[in-house]
């Protein structure tokens, strides 16, 4: 891997604002007859959010269908996770899956299906990512960025409910689809792809490629977006410290011919570069544990961790290659969520789109950022 220039400040004052899940019905649930709905966002001042989950039990695992032996797992027989959400403890998370279904999966149980959306998988399109409500305890609101036939969009959903539109006319394309949604305290934060035109992502009056903020206010005004970073990829993915107060949000996107990037956006400035890859190995996700941010990229096993200097969001060295032990192997990573702790991730495999799946295919993989002691490898 070759590997480009690398800047960036500290700053960037942004709060991740998660909450577990509990309710596990099932739900089916399409757009027909839904009408746009006012967004508020939540109240100033006011977060909710949840204790950090607990490291796995380590409770021993017994084969069978869909069991994975490998402790790093924690779940299996997933298509093409795209947003991992850690409950309380790094084997219980809601995942959703391009095809549309969101569940509820643990290691050692079927995974449950809490909701199924109506999308358009065509392309590189589908359901991209969710998000829960800040208020998800008491509310049970997700908010899912999705592919239509027209447009992406973002709605609000919850169990045994029609989803409502919070916004449209997110530019669709034959590729370029794959965004990214992601609670911050300024509110909810949209990564787009850029509809396979980048020049629409340098076009100010286009929401391809764009990092933007929705806002609304009062019952109703619909949501509006504030344009935050622009140039974004055919796909883009946001990441930020679980569970943070004050941790910077970065976006990675795939950038095709003129390369890939690690960017910090900030709030009310110019988004800022913390590494590109002039190799274009093509980014699919990104993962904050602790001072290192991981990179999933095309290939086997191709997730590089770049190490940020203490309390910045400055690359400290080149970034590491993932190591996976000799005879072991997990394919290609995509998405990755939030993990168990600080100083962890949890990573989606995408080996039944892009790789040669395993009978537990797709997975949610525990990974942890290089061990310093073990001479800048990365994790077994």
């Amino acid at each position: 891997m070759s590997v480009g220039t690398r800047r960036a400040r500290s700053g960037a004052r942004r709060a991740v604002v998660v909450a577990t899940a509990a309710a596990l019905l099932a739900g089916c649930a399409d757009f027909s007859g839904s009408e746009a709905a006012p967004f508020t966002g939540p109240p100033t001042g006011q977060v909710t959010t949840t204790k950090r989950p607990t490291t796995p039990s380590q409770k021993p695992k017994f084969p069978g269908p869909c069991v994975d032996m490998d402790r790093a797992v924690t779940a299996t027989c997933l298509d093409t996770p795209t947003t991992i959400i850690p409950t309380d403890t790094a084997e219980h998370s809601i995942v959703a899956q391009r095809n549309g279904l969101i569940t509820y999966t643990t290691t050692d149980q079927p995974s449950r299906e809490m909701l199924r959306l109506d999308v358009d998988t065509s392309g590189d399109g589908g359901l991209s990512s969710i998000a829960l409500s800040p208020t998800y305890d008491e509310d049970r609101l997700i908010f899912a960025l999705i592919s239509t036939p027209t447009d992406n969009r973002v709605v609000r959903v919850t169990q045994g409910d029609a989803p409502k539109v919070i916004f449209t006319g997110i530019p669709k394309g034959r590729t370029g689809n794959m965004g990214s949604l992601l609670w911050t305290r300024q509110g909810l934060v949209v990564a787009s792809g850029n509809a396979g035109d980048p020049a629409a992502a340098a076009d100010p009056n286009s929401l391809a490629g764009k990092v933007f903020l929705l806002e609304g206010h009062g019952p109703n005004q619909p949501a509006t977006a504030r344009v935050l970073a622009n140039n974004g990829g055919v796909r883009s993915s946001l990441c930020q410290q679980w569970g943070e107060s004050n941790a910077p949000l970065y976006v990675a996107d795939d950038n095709g011919r003129s390369g890939d990037t690690l960017r910090v956006v900030y709030p009310a400035r110019p988004a800022e570069t913390v590494w590109t890859w002039a190799d274009r190995p093509g980014a699919l996700g990104c993962g904050v544990a602790g001072d290192w941010v991981g990179v999933s990229q095309r290939g086997a096993d191709n997730v590089y961790w770049i190490k940020l200097k203490p309390g910045s969001a400055t690359a400290e060295q080149d970034p590491i290659r993932m190591n996976v032990e000799q005879g072991r192997t997990f394919g290609s990573f995509g998405r990755i969520g939030g993990g168990s702790d600080p100083k962890t991730v949890l990573a989606g495999t995408v080996n039944k789109a892009v790789g040669t799946p395993s009978p537990t295919d797709d997975r949610v993989v525990l990974l942890t950022p290089p061990d310093p002691a073990s001479n800048g490898e990365g994790p077994d």
